[in-house]
């Protein structure tokens, strides 16, 4: 906590830390105070969905200032925010509704400009960020945006197959998404491991392959209501012909092998595939998309598509036979054959299809809209087949990869080799919170605040590259999503109260400032978990990127840029790194009355070693001692060990003792 005291302390004063970043801000003079006379009115279009984002927001206001705001006039052209909007907008939201906006805040007033509803909810979600306080109260600083998205899809998966998402999550992640700016709910509705939506038209779909968790279709219906009240589509995503044994669980003949079927609670890819040489698959697909399109309005469906395995499509000889009298030689081209298939029952439903970047194959539908999950290269191959794109690759957030990493990606990179014909084919992107390693109790720490850092990549212009400046802001936008409802602020102590019995644990929670979970792969690795695995043990507590990770590194930065002068820095990081040098003996001290403190065991000695080095570093850098030979190439060796997975957890302090060591020297 030194460090991170010490490196806020040295931030100098700046404006409101808006976040996404509008397109442009020009900060004036002066400031609108708000008090309890603060009014709200509209001029020209009104609507519900208007009046109740205004609402929302002069409650959000009143909550941050403590006493309740007056009456709002309603319409006219008087008050202390007035909001102008020229229509409705679209009947259906799609990617092209214009969310563009116009903010001016001045001592006099505020007033927010919007073609469209959609785009006056993105500036009052501006406007909330805006406001700050001082010794006389609170208050909005002089300021003119003018704001447009750069890319028109920004969207979040939320998987609900592998373990489900109730519908307060759905709820609360809505409100987080509304407050940087994303458009898109794309919700992953079946897997493996369950299928997650009732139907009445078939449903034995729920009933058998659920395990009783599923969405009511009333409740579907409230939370595609509640999204779009904030501005957000809902893109449903039932995944076929692969990724489908819940379907099978109670609908065996529409598979390509015999059943039995039952719900699969390992991770993975598995042989069940829809056949998709029967007639009867496309009536039945037909039937359950006529029923689902009544419950999600969007213009978009997604088939998924993705990691068919084909081992069903081999072993059967009827299927095999089908695929020699259609000439189809591989198991690529039936699946190309089941998807143009599909894609007409959805064109008859108003609906263009949507799936991963496997269906990128020769006979695409004209319209499809393809997901890159495998790399950026096929958002290209996409765009240069005159097919949209969104891009996921990047953004695994289940991966768990830093907010820098997310940020620094991008849909269409600095040298990017399209067109600008081909880049408009580039839709945006999609981050991505896949379910394996999180449940109710955790999704809400894999997802923020780091899905902030993507929504900023998405909306704000190319050149917003500033790493240190994201995470300025991303302080700031963490407590203002707590606020909203989200719990990741507070994920670490209630999930170490649970682990440990006890109200407090300063010593866990010191150590899971400085580690990290280790990534998805190794940890599905490490520990062969499953649906039923418990999801409560150390790694699930820490967060995917502790915040002394950066303020550490900072600090380190600044005692190199002073030549090692700085004694404060110096002071602040021999503390930090003589405090690690405790952690072994602490943890163990916890072994008699919290068993699973042992999961912290490796990572705790691993950062007293890491103290240790990193001391060793900062006296041969001061002259302090004698650096021996061939210090700095041993000294990276020893950080690449210190860098490999400690059980379950990462250390998080590793790029601080880089930056003190200096740049590796040159491969001969």
């Amino acid at each position: 906590m030194l460090i991170l005291a010490a490196l806020l302390a040295a931030t100098p004063p700046a404006p409101a830390p808006l976040l996404p970043l509008p397109r442009e801000v020009r900060w004036g003079e002066g400031r609108l105070r708000l008090d309890s006379t603060a009014t709200a009115t509209t001029s020209a279009f009104h609507d519900g969905r208007l009046g109740r984002g205004i609402a929302r927001t002069l409650a959000h206001l009143e909550q941050r200032i403590a006493v309740p705001l007056a009456d709002s006039a309603g319409r006219g052209a008087g008050g202390t925010l007035v909001v102008t909007v020229a229509s409705v907008g679209q009947r259906v939201q799609g990617p092209d509704e214009d969310e563009s906006y116009t903010l001016d805040v001045t001592p006099a007033g505020a007033r927010l400009t919007a073609p469209a509803v959609v785009g006056a909810l993105r500036g009052l979600a501006t406007l909330e960020q805006l406001l700050l306080a001082d010794s006389a109260g609170f208050y909005l600083p002089a300021v003119h945006i003018e704001d447009a998205p750069r890319f028109p899809w920004r969207g979040v998966l939320i998987d609900a197959g592998r373990h489900f998402v109730p519908p307060e999550v759905i709820r609360r992640t809505l409100e987080g998404m509304a407050a940087v700016k994303l458009n898109v709910l794309h919700w992953h509705l079946s897997e493996d491991q369950g299928f997650r939506v009732e139907s009445k038209r078939f449903p034995k779909l729920h009933q058998l392959g659920s395990d009783g968790q599923y969405y009511t279709q009333q409740e579907l219906r409230d939370l595609v209501a509640y999204a779009a009240d904030r501005g957000i589509r809902v893109v449903p995503e039932f995944d076929m012909p692969g990724h489908s044994t819940s379907w099978f669980v109670g609908y065996p003949e529409h598979a390509s092998a015999p059943g039995p079927y039952a719900i699969e609670r390992r991770f993975g890819v598995f042989p069940p595939a829809f056949d998709p040489t029967r007639e009867s698959t496309y009536l039945f697909l037909e039937q359950f998309i006529t029923e689902m399109t009544g419950l999600f309005p969007d213009r978009y469906w997604h088939i998924g598509g993705d990691e068919v395995m084909g081992k069903q499509w081999n072993e059967n000889p009827r299927i095999i036979e089908y695929k020699r009298a259609h000439g189809f030689r591989t198991n690529e081209a039936l699946q190309a054959h089941f998807n143009q298939r599909l894609s007409k029952i959805l064109a008859r439903h108003g609906r263009r299809m949507v799936g991963w970047d496997e269906i990128l194959h020769e006979g695409i539908p004209a319209g499809t809209v393809v997901q890159s999950w495998r790399g950026t290269e096929y958002l290209g191959r996409a765009a240069r087949q005159g097919l949209d794109g969104i891009l996921s690759a990047p953004w695994y957030l289940d991966h768990i990869r830093t907010a820098e990493d997310h940020y620094l990606a991008d849909p269409l990179p600095a040298g990017s080799t399209l067109t600008p014909d081909e880049a408009k084919h580039v839709l945006g992107g999609e981050a991505c919170m896949w379910a394996e390693h999180v449940n109710p109790e955790t999704i809400d720490s894999r997802l923020w605040p780091r899905l902030g850092a993507v929504a900023e990549r998405l909306w704000s212009p190319q050149d917003v590259r500033d790493v240190a400046d994201l995470y300025r802001r991303l302080g700031p936008l963490s407590l203002q999503l707590e606020r909203l409802g989200l719990t990741h602020e507070g994920h670490t102590a209630r999930l170490l109260r649970r682990l440990t019995g006890q109200r407090e644990s300063p010593v866990l929670e010191r150590l899971l400032e400085y580690a990290a979970p280790v990534s998805f792969g190794e940890r599905s690795r490490i520990q062969q978990t499953t649906q039923l695995t418990p999801l409560t043990r150390l790694v699930d507590a820490a967060r995917p990127d502790p915040w002394a990770r950066v303020a550490l590194r900072a600090r380190a930065a600044e005692l190199v840029a002073s030549d090692f002068r700085d004694q404060a820095a110096l002071h602040d990081l021999r503390a930090t790194f003589a405090r690690w040098t405790a952690f072994p003996a602490e943890v163990e001290a916890l072994l008699p009355t919290t068993p699973l403190a042992a999961d912290g065991l490796p990572a705790a000695r691993a950062l007293a070693d890491l103290g240790r080095l990193a001391q060793e570093v900062i006296d041969w850098r001061t002259g302090a001692v004698v650096a021996p030979d061939g210090w700095q190439a041993a000294t990276h060796a020893r950080l690449d060990e210190l860098n490999k997975p400690q059980g379950l957890l990462r250390l998080a302090g590793i790029d601080a003792v880089r930056t003190l060591v200096g740049p590796r020297s040159p491969s001969p």
